[in-house]
């Protein structure tokens, strides 16, 4: 059986379709598109020719799903230290919400540094350490804490405690969609992660065009009330510029989220 798997199923085939599916036929394979209904027409076709039969109780190919469709326009303002600091969006940053309504605003919301913003308890590990940030705007880093190897803690680009978050192995608190649910834990009204090109393992442009256009969630029946409200990345060098005109250097920071004893700013 193994032998006869390893005859349909190779690396050729798989970049085969790779390459059909992210051609300029399908047109970027968006839900709600012609490039999705293109999609889904290819993908029951193979099925069909690898001997597969409909999974679906009614004998059918596809299930529906209900979805939303969100399309997020932000404008950004600061107050205080920042208000001379003007960010344009999608280029500089990106902001959005999963909250199904008409408009959300956010007013007079601190912003806090909360270094990666993770809770860990298998790690001994709270940015938080009990401080209420209810109505804040998170401003977080991207990726788990870089902890250098304490048998080579000198170079911090080189091996990493494989202990403490499974080394360079991403874990479910370096990736973004933790970033946003322990805020909306945490009772913040927005969070904002710091894009870095090596930490997020893709350049900006990524974030840029997923942030533009139309974002699609599944249907809620209470209208994600329970998601933080704003969702957003901004690029480095706009938060180091961010940070600086409140007093702040992104490396200190940076570098002191990488202890346990962390504190937020």
């Amino acid at each position: 059986m193994a032998e006869t798997a390893a005859d349909v199923i190779s690396p050729t085939r798989i970049l085969d379709h790779i390459k059909v599916l992210s051609s300029d036929e399908f047109e970027g394979r968006g839900p709600g598109t012609l490039g999705e209904e293109k999609t889904v027409a290819y993908l029951i076709e193979q099925f069909k020719a690898a001997g597969a039969t409909p999974g679906h109780p009614n004998g059918d190919w596809v299930q529906n799903v209900p979805l939303v469709g969100i399309r997020s326009t932000p404008s950004w303002g600061f107050e205080g230290c920042a208000s001379a600091l003007k960010l344009n969006a999608p280029d500089e940053y990106v902001a959005w919400t999963t909250q199904v309504k008409p408009q959300v605003e956010i007013k007079a919301s601190d912003l806090v540094f909360v270094g990666y913003g993770v809770v860990a308890p298998e790690y001994g590990w709270d940015d938080y350490k009990g401080l209420d940030v209810k109505g804040k705007t998170l401003v977080m880093l991207i990726n788990d804490p870089a902890i250098a190897d304490p048998k080579d803690a000198s170079k911090l680009d080189g091996q990493l405690d494989k202990n403490m978050f499974k080394g360079r192995a991403m874990t479910y608190y370096g990736r973004w969609t933790y970033k946003y649910e322990i805020a909306a834990a945490k009772g913040a009204v927005g969070a904002i992660i710091i894009h870095e090109t090596g930490p997020a393992a893709y350049p900006y442009d990524v974030v840029r065009n997923n942030g533009v256009g139309e974002n699609m969630t599944l249907k809620p029946t209470d209208g994600n009330a329970g998601d933080v409200p704003m969702r957003s990345w901004i690029r480095e060098d706009k938060a180091r510029e961010l940070l600086k005109a409140c007093g702040q250097d992104f490396d200190a920071l940076k570098s002191a989220s990488l202890s346990k004893d962390f504190r937020l700013y």
